[in-house]
């Protein structure tokens, strides 16, 4: 049990800033974090390639590589688990931008499509960590694990920070879908888990 309940208590835990999030991104205090962040963060350019990789036909490709040779080395636990990730994950997206209907920032040439939560902070976390998760285990060296995470921790935060630099979301956008995806993810861990557990 007791490998479950820290995955339970970060599941939550993200859970519940996603539920905080959609009830009060409104809020004076919010919005204020959102101008500052967009003060901060607007117009800086170089973020531009971060959000290159976290766009759908970037995801689609890189998960759809891992995934085959994931199955060439007869993997399929770990590829199904990408798949969810990645596949579920998006639809869950979409799903919740159109129970929010927020609008995007108002910027000249802006997208059409709602803003929150921010698709690719969501689903970067979401492919990036899935498909960290399956090669961490393979892995022995723990200086290569530890080059692993950072190099994922990198790209999450670089997807998610691009949005905001771009005008593409706000803020609070980028931290919801970073809370959207880390509770789905621990989500799938814990099922997959379970699956591992009942299969001994």
């Amino acid at each position: 049990m007791g490998n479950y309940r820290w995955k339970i208590g970060v599941m939550v835990a993200a859970a519940a800033l996603f539920a905080l999030l959609a009830i009060y991104h409104d809020a004076p205090s919010l919005q204020a974090f959102d101008r500052a962040m967009d003060g901060w963060l607007g117009g800086i350019t170089w973020f531009e390639p971060f959000s290159f990789l976290g766009n759908p036909s970037t995801i689609v490709t890189v998960c759809l590589i891992v995934i085959v040779l994931l199955l060439i080395r007869r993997s399929p636990r770990d590829a199904l688990f990408i798949v969810l990730a990645a596949g579920v994950g998006y639809a869950v997206n979409e799903g919740l931008k159109e129970w929010f209907a927020r609008p995007r920032p108002d910027r000249p040439g802006q997208l059409e499509s709602y803003s929150f939560p921010s698709g690719h902070a969501q689903m970067g976390l979401l492919y990036v960590c899935s498909i960290a998760i399956v090669a961490v285990r393979r892995v022995r060296e723990r200086h290569w694990r530890g080059l692993l995470i950072s190099a994922a921790a990198l790209l999450i935060a670089g997807m998610g920070l691009s949005r905001i630099a771009l005008g593409r979301h706000y803020a609070t956008d980028v931290l919801a879908g970073w809370a959207a995806g880390t509770a789905y993810l621990f989500l799938l861990l814990i099922l997959f888990s379970s699956w591992k557990k009942d299969r001994s």
